[in-house]
Formats: C-alpha cells, sequence, structure tokens
C-alpha cells in the first residue's frame, strides 16, 4: 500500500510540474513588432512582454470569446468614437482569407454607413484576379513585384503569384481604395479620408483527425498580410505571423499533441485577422502625432501569444512616385517650376495647407467649379464668388435632372463601368443623383498658375504665404468642399488640356465649370485674340464645349456716365454669340452675386498699413 502511495504522490506531483510549466508557457505572451521602410533597413518599433490570464488549453474557449468580444468592441469604438473635427473615413474592404467578420462587425452598428461604402471577400481565386483587374491599373501592379515573397501558404510556394503575400494584400488595398474614391463625390473626402483595406491570408487552425494533415499542420503558421491605403498617408502593411502553439521541438507524443492542441481554433484566427483590419481602420482615422500610439495600443490587445510577430512596411512603388507624401504649397510650386508636375492639389490637413498628390494621382472629380486666380490675396469676395457658383450649379443640376427621364450621364460615368438602358437601371441612378445632389455641394477649385506667359514664376514661397492665407478665411465663408490646385497653365487652353486628361466622362457632358469675372470673359470671346476671326474665336470655344467647359461669370460694378455706379456681368457681349456657344456660360445676377472688393485695393491697404507702422 505504501509503495502504491507513494507512486501515486510521485505521479500527481509530476503531472501539476508539467502542467505548471505548460501553463507558464502559454502565459507568457512576448509581442515582436518591427518597422522597416525598405527591405535593407529594418528596425525594432516596439518589442513588450505581457501577462494576461490563463488560458485553458482544451480549445481555449476562454481566448475566442475575448477575441470575439473584442472585435465587438472595436467596431464600436470605429463608428462611434471618430474625431469629431474631421469627417468620417470613407472605407472599402478587399479580403481574401480570413477576417470578413471585420465587414459584419462594423455593420451590425448603428451609423455604420456614414464610413463603410463596400466589402468584397474574394474567396475563391477569380474572384481576386477580377477585382484587382477592374480597379488597380498595370502600372501599379507592376510596382508592387518585389513584395511577392513571405508568401505563408505551402500549397502554393511553387507558384508565380502569391494569394497570401503583401503583394496580394496590397493590390487588394489599392483595389479597395480606388472603389472607395470612386463612390465618393466629396473631393476632400477622397483627399482626406477615403481608404482601401486589404487582407490577405492563410490560417492553419487546430488539427484533424488525420494524423498526416497535422504532420502537415505542424509546419506550418497562420500568417495574415494586411495592408491601408490612402491619398494622404500611402499604404502601410502590417505582416502577421500567428504562434503556432508552444513550438516543442520534442519527440514526445504527449508534448507534441499540446503542442497542437494550443494552437488558436480557426475561429480564433478569424477573430485575430479580423481585429487587425479593425485596427488598421482605427489607426487611420488619427492624426500623425497619434497614430503610433494608437497603434501599439491596439496590436499589444490583439497579439497576446508569445511567438506571434508583426512587421510594418511603408509601400514604395519602383518608380517612388505612386506614393506621394505629403509636402509643403512651396515644395508643390517648386515642382510645377521644374517641370515635374502639370498640377499639385493642396488641402487643408490638420489646420495646414498641404499637398497632398499631384498629376494622375488626383482623384479630380466630375463636373467640378475651378476659380482661377492669382489670390494676392484671398479674400471673403473670392469665397462668397465661389458659393455663389455652386449654387447657380446645383440650381443647373436640378433642373437637368427634373427635366429628363435619364440619369446624368456625368454621374453614372464616374460611378459605374456598366452601361445601360434598362429603365429600372435609369431609376436607380436617378435616385442617386437626386439624393447625392442634396447631400453634396458641388467641389470648388481655386485655381493659381505658377508660371506665366509673359513674366517669370512666381516665386515658391510667395505661393505658399499666399496658399496659407485661404486658411485665415473663416471655414463658414467658405465652400463645403474645396481645395486649391497649382499648375503650369496660364492660358485656358491650358488649363482645359491638363484638367481635360484627369476627369474620367463623356464627350460633350460637362465636366468642369470655371468661375471667371466678367472681364475675364469679354476677353474669352474676344476675336482679336483669335487672329481677329471671329470663326476662330467660335471654333475654339466649340472644342472647349466638346471638352465639357461651362463658365459660370460674376459681375462687377462699373462707374457710368452718369456717375453713378452700376451692375454689368457682361449680357451684352454675352447674347452677340451663336445660341450653342451662350449655354456655356451662366451670368450671375446682381442678386446673385456681387461683392465689392479688390484685390489690388487690399494689396494696397496692406501696403498703406505697413507704411504707417
Amino acid at each position: 500500500m505504501l509503495h502504491l502511495f507513494k507512486t501515486g504522490l510521485f505521479t500527481l506531483l509530476g503531472f501539476a510540474i508539467g502542467m505548471h510549466l505548460v501553463s507558464a508557457l502559454t502565459t507568457r505572451r512576448s509581442l515582436s513588432f518591427l518597422c522597416r521602410k525598405s527591405s535593407a533597413s529594418i528596425r525594432t518599433f516596439s518589442s513588450t512582454t505581457m501577462h494576461p490570464p490563463k488560458r485553458h488549453l482544451n480549445g481555449m474557449s476562454s481566448a475566442q470569446d475575448d477575441q470575439a468580444a473584442l472585435t465587438e468592441r472595436l467596431a464600436k469604438e470605429l463608428v462611434n468614437n471618430q474625431p469629431k473635427s474631421v469627417r468620417p473615413i470613407r472605407a472599402c474592404l478587399g479580403i481574401a482569407g480570413g477576417g470578413s467578420n471585420a465587414a459584419s462587425a462594423v455593420a451590425s452598428i448603428p451609423g455604420a454607413s456614414s464610413l463603410l461604402l463596400e466589402s468584397v471577400v474574394t474567396y475563391d481565386r477569380r474572384s481576386f484576379a477580377e477585382f484587382v483587374s477592374q480597379n488597380v491599373d498595370v502600372e501599379t501592379m507592376e510596382s508592387t513585384s518585389e513584395y511577392s515573397s513571405n508568401d505563408g501558404s505551402s500549397a502554393d510556394n511553387n507558384d508565380s503569384f502569391h494569394f497570401c503575400s503583401a503583394q496580394a494584400a496590397i493590390l487588394l488595398s489599392k483595389s479597395a481604395l480606388n472603389r472607395s474614391l470612386k463612390l465618393s463625390p466629396s473631393f476632400q473626402d477622397r483627399c482626406l479620408n477615403c481608404i482601401g483595406v486589404g487582407s490577405a491570408s492563410t490560417l492553419v487552425g487546430l488539427p484533424s483527425q488525420n494524423p498526416d494533415d497535422n504532420e502537415r499542420r505542424r509546419k506550418r503558421k497562420s500568417r495574415a498580410y494586411v495592408a491601408c491605403s490612402s491619398l494622404k498617408v500611402g499604404t502601410i502593411v502590417w505582416e502577421v505571423e500567428l504562434a503556432n502553439g508552444l513550438e516543442h521541438q520534442s519527440s514526445d507524443i504527449h508534448l507534441q499533441h499540446l503542442d497542437l492542441q494550443s494552437r488558436r481554433t480557426r475561429a480564433q484566427e478569424e477573430a485575430v485577422v479580423s481585429n487587425l483590419i479593425l485596427a488598421s481602420m482605427m489607426e487611420s482615422q488619427q492624426s500623425s502625432g497619434s497614430r503610433l500610439e494608437t497603434r501599439n495600443q491596439l496590436v499589444s490587445q490583439i497579439l497576446t501569444r508569445e511567438g506571434d510577430t508583426i512587421r510594418e512596411t511603408k509601400f514604395v512603388s519602383n518608380d517612388n512616385k505612386s506614393e506621394q507624401t505629403t509636402q509643403s504649397p512651396s515644395n508643390g510650386a517648386y515642382r510645377i517650376i521644374n517641370g515635374e508636375s502639370n498640377l499639385v492639389a493642396i488641402l487643408p490637413n490638420e489646420r495646414k495647407m498641404e499637398v497632398l498628390c499631384a498629376d494622375r494621382q488626383i482623384p479630380m472629380p466630375s463636373d467640378v467649379l475651378i476659380v482661377p486666380g492669382s489670390f494676392n490675396p484671398p479674400h471673403i469676395g473670392h469665397a462668397q464668388l465661389a458659393n455663389a457658383a455652386v449654387a447657380a450649379l446645383k440650381r443647373t443640376r436640378q433642373s437637368e435632372t427634373e427635366n429628363s427621364s435619364h440619369p446624368s450621364k456625368s454621374l453614372h460615368s464616374m460611378t459605374s463601368s456598366v452601361s445601360s438602358s434598362s429603365s429600372i437601371m435609369d431609376s436607380i441612378w436617378n435616385t442617386i443623383e437626386t439624393t447625392s445632389n442634396k447631400q453634396y455641394d458641388p467641389t470648388v477649385l481655386f485655381e493659381m498658375s505658377v508660371t506665366n506667359v509673359d513674366k517669370p514664376p512666381i516665386d515658391p514661397e510667395e505661393v505658399e504665404r499666399r496658399v496659407n492665407l485661404f486658411t485665415s478665411i473663416p471655414s463658414s465663408d467658405l465652400p463645403n468642399d474645396w481645395g486649391v490646385i497649382l499648375t503650369n497653365a496660364p492660358l485656358f487652353s491650358q488649363k482645359t488640356e491638363i484638367i481635360d486628361h484627369m476627369i474620367e466622362g463623356i464627350v460633350g457632358v460637362r465636366k468642369m465649370t470655371f468661375v471667371i469675372g466678367t472681364d475675364t470673359m469679354v476677353r474669352i470671346i474676344d476675336p482679336k485674340y483669335y487672329g481677329h476671326s471671329q470663326s476662330n474665336m467660335i471654333a475654339a470655344l466649340e472644342d472647349m464645349k466638346r471638352k465639357g467647359v461651362h463658365f459660370i461669370v460674376g459681375g462687377r460694378l462699373e462707374q457710368g456716365t452718369d456717375e453713378r455706379p452700376r451692375f454689368i456681368n457682361g449680357k451684352d457681349e454675352h447674347e452677340s454669340l451663336p445660341q450653342h456657344v451662350q449655354q456655356m456660360f451662366t451670368l450671375l445676377e446682381e442678386n446673385e452675386f456681387r461683392v465689392d472688393i479688390s484685390s489690388t485695393e487690399l494689396r494696397k491697404n496692406l501696403e498703406a498699413s505697413k507704411i504707417a507702422s
């Protein structure tokens, strides 16, 4: 009996010690977070050791519950805790493999429609190929080639393309971003708030009843690649490797069994990837100064196992141009003067004016209002002229919608590649257009040509001074959706040529409306600028009309012969034009716009105040 008692006691002690060691190994967590700018430069971003509550090895149901609860909490925070000072993000998701719960979790929260535009799960490889080919251009595809390695699936290691790789995630995020840009009418949303999130993963999960399958699983790790793309930040990729258990190298069958059983379940791995997708979306909401802290806090809650690793990569294309970093307005002017760009877009970003994109990267909206000027300085009169033009264009759009049984071709072409004469589709697009006209004002872009016909270019520092002065105009006086563009196009024909190539549309359908003063309109229709030929002038305007050009004209006061000022808006000159050319111009009446402010007078007053002081 004594012998049996001792044997039983030692057995119990051995089992207890073994379980204690297993528990210690299980509960000791470490997170490795690396960040790299390129494959040649990798540095440790942060390293944290954490001790979360002990988890049971039999499926770890509590861990699964924790991750599922975290998914719900992150989705609520994403929707409900958006910064009040900025508009919500506008997100599209492209998911291959795990992570689809991220979209369903967000969609279950009231108010999710303010930020979630679309979610596509490309579970089949053909679906992946179609989604990417329809939304990413060839140049962007080629620029991702160096990110094709580190594939996590042993099943396709010999294939020419790895569907679980950083490259796949980047292509998905770029495709999703382009969908977000296409579905967002607002220019500021497109440049500042649109994001695309792509995720490509291969998840191993717990073992099956098949011993051969278990052996294959032992040699594999679950991997996920999550990429978030925006015009404001570029593309950030997280390369994640999930722990594959206790990782014993023992030949002991019992320890090998514990090793396999301690892995996350497929549902747990799905929750982890979903939470990483939500975390990347939440990080994109933050200001540049708080992104690092937000990222660390979120990732430390998601990756809680010893052996979990995450590496951050900044995607840079082969030509180093597809990812435009934010720059000052003076840098944008230098790019124009040096011939590097024809057009750069500047927007108010975190209370300052910054260059966010250039040339073909600019998501130029269709039917945009362009207010040309030297803006020396910009003043309330410019803003009020722009607002009057917004009101006039909204009236025109409303009239077009009411007087036509077919939807606007410009809206249809802007948001869809599908052409259909179906009455049902016409009804759908008419409903969308009516709602869009109520919700979104036309975009206003204040255009400044840095180069001149007969003068040297404007000094870049002077350009920056003028651009920054837009922030001195009260935001309540500026249009709802506005930005500044710098060009190398002093002539209207040059402006039209540059912008025409940047806006998708149908020939003859209104693409751009220039907002000009009466004197400018008179010069545009004066035959002396066309070789003193009326027919040449008409032909030039007809060419502009084919490119979708229209004009809105603001009037001014002129001193009359009887010493009383009178309002002029070019009505007499306008009526001398052929009817089809007259249709290109909308003349604002005095009750629609009249501001007795002159940039020249403002400069004189400023100089006088400097002299007096």
